[in-house]
């Protein structure tokens, strides 16, 4: 019964943890692109980002006005009223004495409203302009976040479909190595080849077996860097199903033209100068429409007596606020000022960065484009060696060890072949991304 219990149990706990994993397959670059702009953490907060640089812009023209009103009420129990001394003869009594007056209402109420209106505010004209720049700086900038992960994924990608094609080509020569060695115990249960001979194919059996393990546990970690790049949680099983296709056209002719880091660098010189404005246009008067609307009402009975009236004063003019100069105000002026040169030498650097980045990329993709007809060419000569040294090898013509020299050979160049093409489609997919997104 117990072990009827347990079976159920286990049964029960492996059916919940099929269940809580998500199979994610993607068999081309894009859909991973796609499924990085709905789940990446990054990207979400870039969109977060826009969303508080749009309201930061409201708010800023909202400031050019200031329009606000200040509007109090209150209401005052005078407990313990003041006692003022006058004159006593200023009562009728006795010349040189005074007599205790108690002054003020007890309850007081009072409602004040004062509305304002900034017409002429130099500093929100700035501020204004420094917002706008600052929403633009932050759409280039996530544009950048998008395009530095979009290339880490590309990087991810075409890593796994390598290693793919890797485990796949080391397990068809894994088969080929046990034959080599199925047929070097043959030979050696024949007498023709010595033990020697046999433990080297024994030695490259056992090694191109653990090539195929650790080319799996690269497999592995390949997937978890894309999950932490995509935010993929830990649970889902993702599968790349996309494979090399080495017939495949070619375009030689790209070239890079992303100039995201420049416009970066263009927009902080302009918040730089927006910046500088503000600091140095707060100096100057802000002119405001004022208006002033109050209404009191004193008892010496209660709050809200009908008995006693409501009293009103207002007034209507323009305020001017002028600051006072102090050394504050002029100190961020000149550390705005040397922000700004800073800021234009920093674009200036930019540019030629990345029109070097640019130009780098391109010499990246052709280097990669002609290491792949190389080791193409290389991989078929020694496809060609390998087929015609197991001939011999099984004639009794060459060595055995000459035999496992020229298997290896062949594959580390077939591996090489495989790699070259990996590495040129990541080339080629980084150009288009910098193209695209810009």
């Amino acid at each position: 019964m117990k072990h009827f219990v347990l079976i159920i149990f286990s049964l029960f706990f492996f059916s919940q943890f099929v269940n809580a994993q998500t199979e994610l397959r993607f068999n081309n670059i894009d859909s991973l692109f796609k499924y990085a702009e709905n789940h990446s953490i990054s990207i979400k907060t870039g969109k977060q980002q826009v969303l508080l640089a749009k309201w930061q812009k409201i708010s800023a023209q909202a400031g050019i006005v200031n329009f606000k009103v200040l509007t109090s009420f209150s209401l005052i129990d005078n407990i313990q009223l003041p006692v003022t001394y006058l004159p006593a003869e200023a009562f009728g009594g006795t010349p040189g004495t005074f007599k205790e007056v108690t002054t003020g209402q007890q309850y007081m109420g009072n409602l004040n409203i004062a509305p304002q209106i900034d017409i002429i505010n130099p500093a929100s004209w700035a501020k204004l302009k420094s917002a706008n720049i600052n929403s633009e700086l932050t759409d280039v900038n996530n544009l950048i976040v998008r395009k530095l992960i979009f290339e880490s994924i590309s990087a991810g990608y075409f890593n796994i479909i390598s290693l793919n094609e890797q485990i796949e080509i080391t397990q068809q020569n894994l088969l080929t190595a046990d034959t080599l060695q199925m047929i070097m115990q043959n030979k050696y249960s024949e007498g023709i080849v010595r033990q020697q001979d046999l433990n080297d194919a024994m030695i490259n059996q056992i090694s191109l077996a653990d090539k195929l393990e650790q080319l799996k546990i690269g497999l592995t970690q390949q997937y978890y860097a894309l999950k932490i790049v995509c935010d993929i949680p830990e649970t889902d099983h993702v599968v790349i199903t996309d494979k090399l296709n080495y017939s495949q056209q070619f375009s030689i002719g790209m070239q890079a033209s992303n100039q995201l880091q420049y416009q970066s660098a263009l927009l902080k010189v302009e918040q730089s100068k927006a910046d500088l404005s503000t600091n140095r246009l707060s100096q100057y008067p802000t002119v405001s429409l004022v208006a002033y609307d109050a209404w009191q009402q004193n008892s010496k009975n209660m709050f809200f007596d009908n008995n006693v009236n409501w009293r009103n004063s207002q007034y209507f003019g323009l305020r001017i606020s002028l600051p006072f100069p102090d050394i504050n105000r002029f100190t961020l002026s000149k550390s705005s000022d040397i922000n700004k040169t800073i800021a234009l030498q920093n674009a200036e650097h930019t540019k030629l960065q990345e029109n070097i980045t640019n130009a780098q990329m391109n010499l990246d993709y052709e280097k990669a484009f002609s290491q792949f007809r190389t080791t193409k060419q290389i991989f078929l000569l020694k496809e060609e060696n390998y087929r015609m040294a197991l001939n011999q090898f099984k004639a009794s013509i060459l060595p055995s060890d000459r035999l496992l020299v020229s298997f290896n050979d062949m594959l580390v160049s077939r591996l090489n072949y495989s790699n070259s093409l990996a590495n040129m489609l990541y080339t080629e997919s980084k150009i288009k991304i910098n193209n695209s997104i810009k």
